[in-house]
């Protein structure tokens, strides 16, 4: 009779396990592919491998890279940047936001080391990458293709860029500072003429998040307890020491950009000035107080001395965004009569056609694209197109 008893509690037992061993969810390997534009180039084959990377949902592997596109007569040109995340997940449904912040996170610090700006990659591929599994999730959204337009960018440096990453990641203001980072890397987003107020206002408020940490780093340097010594030792009062930091030590007493940045801030916040005088103010010490601050930021984080002599010198000494390349046409319409332009259009137009001849990278880096644009006049009869002179320019 007892082991009878034994053999059901036994039974029982077992069935239990069952059960639970089928309600047990078994995580799959997920892959999450993300695309979009940037101004910041990996060179052919070279990519920047984050392992063990913490997401909200468990750790992922992310790869960094550049599409490299193939145009006719076997020219290869730069496209978007190109994020791989991998990691365990219980569903794909599951993984591809948490996957995709994962992989936006390190974009701020790759854009502040190349000094380039990086759009906004938007998620184009999951799937579920689980080995011996014969069905699989899938999943996909329409990111459209890189355009014909030329782009400025600039290939970026790796080992310097992951000196920085290990420094930042143990660096114990490292939120402050990554605020900091993603104010610059907003600042480049708005880098071109015409927009100095936007990258300025990013500029400032990277400023004042960079303001406690470096107040912290001089407290620490020299062994002081309170802000109020501190204040003390600069021989200022309390409430004058986070303007002190940010222009005598940040700023490096540039008295100037200082003034001029916290007027255009504080006129484009409260709205106490013209726009174009925050244009005019902004334009004037913009690229000073981005290197400022840029500058502040490796030397907060400790970063050795060849890996800053590198961020610092060029090419990525000069910010820039991630616009087209401005081209224009000048020259002089030449006829009698004051008709100028074809019946089917409104105004003489030169129809133009642009296409990439050439394209190289030079030892020390840099990619250089040779242009060649054909123009058919499309003008009134008796009307002639004398050019003068082709130009491109990099926007900003």
């Amino acid at each position: 009779m007892l082991a009878r008893r034994r053999q059901k509690a036994a039974a029982r037992e077992a069935g239990v396990g069952q059960v639970k061993s089928m309600t047990i969810n078994k995580k799959k390997q997920i892959v999450v592919v993300m695309r979009g534009p940037s101004a910041v180039l990996f060179r052919q084959e070279k990519t920047l491998t984050i392992r063990d990377f913490q997401s909200t949902i468990g750790p992922v592997n992310i790869i960094y890279s550049t599409r490299w596109l193939k145009r006719p007569n076997e020219i290869v040109v730069p496209g978007h940047i190109w994020i791989e995340i991998t990691g365990d997940a219980v569903a794909l449904e599951e993984a591809l936001v948490p996957f995709a912040n994962a992989g936006l996170s390190m974009l701020p610090i790759l854009s502040l080391c190349t000094n380039a700006a990086i759009g906004e990659p938007q998620i184009e591929i999951g799937f579920d990458n689980t080995e011996g599994a014969s069905d699989r999730d899938y999943f996909q959204c329409y990111v459209a293709p890189e355009s014909n337009e030329i782009y400025i960018g600039r290939h970026i440096n790796i080992e310097s860029t992951v000196s920085f990453i290990e420094l930042i990641s143990k660096h114990p203001d490292s939120e402050r500072l990554r605020r900091a980072i993603n104010q610059y890397r907003l600042s480049l987003d708005h880098w071109r003429l015409g927009r100095e107020t936007m990258s300025m206002a990013h500029l400032w408020m990277a400023l004042e998040a960079l303001t406690k940490a470096k107040i912290r780093q001089e407290m620490n340097k020299k062994g002081i307890a309170t802000q109020d010594e501190l204040a003390k030792n600069f021989g200022i009062e309390l409430k004058k020491l986070d303007s002190y930091i940010r222009k005598d030590i940040l700023l490096n007493g540039d008295a100037e950009c200082y003034k001029n940045a916290k007027k255009a801030s504080d006129g484009f916040e409260h709205g106490f000035l013209g726009f174009d005088k925050i244009i005019e103010l902004s334009k004037d010490v913009r690229s000073r107080m981005a290197n400022h601050i840029r500058t502040a930021i490796f030397e907060i984080c400790g970063l050795e001395k060849e890996a800053l002599k590198i961020l610092t010198n060029e090419p990525f000494d000069k910010p820039i965004g991630h616009w087209p390349v401005v081209k224009y046409l000048r020259g002089k319409l030449i006829g009698d009569g004051n008709k100028l332009s074809k019946n089917e259009n409104a105004y003489p137009f030169m129809k133009w056609k642009p296409s990439v001849k050439s394209t190289n990278i030079t030892d020390d880096g840099k990619f250089n694209i040779t242009i060649s644009d054909t123009f058919t006049a499309e003008l009134a009869e008796g009307i002639k197109f004398q050019p003068s002179s082709v130009e491109a320019w990099q926007a900003g």
